[in-house]
């Protein structure tokens, strides 16, 4: 496996691949991990190191991998692993490449289009958005190669699935959708009791991109402030973000905002712990583990209909799914919720279910079987 992220269980691409690699190595594989530290990097620059440092970093990696072991398979994160898939199948010929995707890259590009179009302000000098621009486009590229080189791939929503299968024609057995999970820890301990009160305390939890909509996020906790003057609110975010979130906030909001910094995962269960709502309205997700881990302590969620959120929310019974960008529809939702107790006993209940159904244990094995079906496939080819 090869992520270019750090190897903390606390973020979230980086998270998902080590819980995903604990629980295969539980069931009885061996899996050898290679991170940023290992792969390097000189070029600061985000797109620059996408477009030009990162394919070669993963191709020189996987090349010397390869060298020292015969491996069943190589798992990569992004699309810039497109140059390292070639070198497998010319050195390794009997191993399957296996592209994972945290939110495949053009689908979020084509998904963010009306948003940015509607939304975001860029006010940087004519040449460097020209520039910019031109970077994204060559940088988009890499989705192609990846979808053509791979002999598989890992998504977590069944939208990038469809998006593989049908802007880049790759057939639907080489794509496996595998729901995420809640931490364990979360699973394990039981959730604190349903009370009322906890429906005065509205939560979300996000860094503060532009895919996460936080103006949406914003407008509902204005329209929320206003309806319901016992409503208490949290936002956490990165610390450095709070002053851009309270400029979004009414002065009524912002006078009943907690704003907490990004922390690690057994002290953000505490603050879900004391929460009722959970506001998500993301206008794009590879997956979005925040709701799923709001579900699992249960919070009544409240969520746009994409990424996870489409696949694993019974709309109404777990959950409560908007449109993209409603930011009346979210806060409307959210009150329906808080003005009947007995309805959100009964999510809440049901959110808790549905989120233990789904274990790191079940997503190493639903891995596996794929890894297995596309070296069957594979193998056979040869043959």
């Amino acid at each position: 496996m090869m992520a270019d992220t750090p190897a903390d269980p606390n973020r979230g691409a980086a998270g998902t691949e080590v819980q995903t690699i604990d629980a295969l190595r539980r069931l009885g594989h061996q899996v050898d991990a290679l991170w940023s530290s290992h792969l390097g990097r000189r070029i600061a620059h985000g797109n620059l190191h996408l477009l030009l440092e990162l394919p070669r970093a993963y191709e020189r990696a996987v090349v010397r991998s390869l060298h020292e072991k015969r491996y069943d398979v190589i798992h990569v994160n992004q699309p810039q692993g497109y140059r390292a898939a070639r070198a497998v199948h010319r050195l390794s010929p009997a191993s399957v490449f296996i592209h994972r995707s945290h939110g495949f890259e053009p689908n979020v590009e084509e998904t963010l289009k009306p948003w940015r179009a509607l939304y975001d302000c860029d006010n940087r000098h004519f040449l460097r958005r020209l520039s910019s621009r031109g970077l994204t486009s060559l940088v988009a590229r890499h989705g192609r190669a990846i979808a053509r080189e791979a002999d598989g791939h890992i998504v977590s929503s069944s939208l990038d699935a469809a998006f593989l299968n049908t802007v880049f024609d790759v057939a639907l057995d080489r794509v496996a959708v595998i729901p995420q999970s809640a931490p364990e820890s979360y699973l394990s301990g039981i959730p604190p009791a349903w009370e009322v009160q906890r429906l005065h305390r509205v939560l979300h939890v996000a860094q503060l991109a532009f895919f996460k909509a936080p103006m949406i996020t914003a407008a509902a906790f204005n329209h929320l402030a206003e309806a319901d003057h016992q409503l208490r609110f949290t936002w956490v975010c990165d610390r450095s973000s709070e002053s851009t979130v309270r400029s979004l906030l009414t002065p009524q909001a912002n006078e009943r905002m907690e704003v907490l910094a990004w922390t690690e995962q057994n002290t953000l269960r505490d603050i879900y712990d004391a929460h009722g709502i959970f506001l998500f309205p993301s206008f794009f997700e590879g997956f979005g583990k925040a709701f799923l881990e709001a579900m699992s302590r249960g919070l009544c969620v409240i969520a746009s209909d994409t990424g996870g959120m489409h696949d694993m929310i019974e709309n109404g019974h777990d959950g409560v799914l908007v449109p993209l960008g409603d930011a009346k529809a979210l806060a409307e939702a959210a009150l329906a919720i808080i003005r009947n107790p007995e309805r959100a006993a009964v999510m809440s209940a049901s959110a808790v279910a549905t989120a233990r159904r789904h274990t790191w244990d079940r997503v190493a094995s639903e891995t596996a079987e794929f890894y297995r079906a596309r070296l069957t496939a594979r193998n056979a080819v040869r043959r």
